[in-house]
């Protein structure tokens, strides 16, 4: 069981925008096209060649690096979370990292023993969000300097943020309190009264919260959330009733709902914003979401165990699925978007519990 607790406990996902970049995979011209894989509990982040779609090297950060993007500023630096499941005080960071060497720049702390989580750009206000699930909070950092700017109250257990497309509404999942809060960022004193509000998703589980549940009715578990092309929908998984959730954040009411048979976790958006890819944790297989028809017209099987998050490479036709595997060996899939075959299977030897994903530009 100690392998499912694990994975229950982490967050989601949003991350800043991964731009696609040209070249074909399996192109041999010039540099590869790289990928960095966070492996969570063997504190490593692996070095992916895209088009030779091979293992490189292990880089060691920090203990439990988690998700990851480039920095909105600068495509040649990477931003990474660490999620200090030890809670000690100089460990709750995220992490500005040069992908020329490879080398940390500078390291960013938050105040108190939190678990920073899922983070998202605001490129109206520049201006970079962070859900934090040990303090209850919503971080807004500075992107230039990642440097802190204020807080805002979070529920409780705040896991995935996202923006509306037109950067005026941040919505943050709950897991403990099963509702999201919504920020409406034109408000410039987000005060509660006018600036902030809840809405429900389920019945929330109070103290008595298994967060290995699945499959049950008794209480919601809200984890990942994106905004679709619509600046009022969002969409959420549902981790312990299995259900996908399209939200109307104006009504404040959930539209529809997709039942799964398989658990679901982290999901990605394609560019259009009108089909999801649904990773299943308990299962191999990823869920394509068509959220016109609202319903599942495909899915990706044949993965390692636990698929927990995905990246969209659109420009050169592939996603990317991070494996949380057995808890002794996590894998990376390299997916064909055409045919949604299985290109290729990486297994960096010793990682454990692969997740954050980011994609890199091409090296000069």
């Amino acid at each position: 069981m100690r392998k499912r607790r694990a994975f229950t406990l982490i967050p989601a996902l949003a991350v800043l925008c991964l731009l696609p970049w040209a070249q074909t995979p399996g192109a041999k011209q010039g540099k590869p096209r790289l990928a960095y894989i966070s492996n969570l509990m063997s504190h490593t982040v692996s070095v992916i060649d895209l088009d030779g779609m091979k293992w490189l090297r292990d880089l060691n950060f920090g203990p439990y690096p988690i998700f990851s993007s480039l920095h909105p500023h600068d495509r040649t630096k990477m931003i990474l979370v660490f999620h200090n499941y030890d809670r000690a005080e100089d460990e709750d960071v995220i992490a500005l990292i040069d992908l020329k060497t490879e080398k940390i720049l500078r390291k960013v702390r938050f105040p108190g023993r939190g678990l920073p989580s899922g983070f998202v750009y605001d490129k109206k206000r520049d201006r970079i969000y962070i859900a934090d699930e040990n303090v209850h909070k919503v971080f807004a950092l500075d992107a230039m300097t990642l440097d802190v700017i204020f807080e805002l109250p979070a529920g409780l257990v705040p896991v995935h943020v996202d923006i509306s497309p037109d950067c005026r509404w941040l919505a943050v999942t709950n897991r403990k309190s099963a509702n999201l809060y919504v920020y409406d960022l034109d408000n410039i004193l987000h005060n509660a009264k006018d600036g902030i509000y809840t809405i429900p998703l389920g019945p929330s589980p109070g103290l008595l919260w298994d967060t290995e549940a699945s499959g049950t009715t008794l209480f919601s578990h809200p984890l990942d959330i994106k905004f679709g092309g619509n600046n009022e929908i969002c969409y959420v998984t549902d981790y312990s009733r299995r259900e996908f959730l399209a939200i109307d954040i104006k009504t404040r009411t959930i539209t529809d709902r997709i039942v799964f048979d398989k658990t679901p976790f982290d999901f990605t958006l394609n560019g259009e914003r009108n089909l999801a890819f649904v990773c299943h944790v308990e299962g191999d297989a990823i869920s394509v979401v068509d959220l016109e028809k609202k319903a599942v017209i495909a899915e990706i099987s044949g993965l390692s165990l636990n698929p927990i998050h995905c990246e969209l490479d659109e420009a050169n036709g592939i996603l990317i699925a991070a494996c949380w595997g057995d808890y002794q060996k996590g894998g990376i899939h390299i997916v064909d978007m055409k045919t949604y075959k299985i290109l290729k299977s990486i297994f960096p030897n010793g990682a454990k519990a692969s997740i954050g994903i980011t994609i890199a530009p091409p090296a000069d």
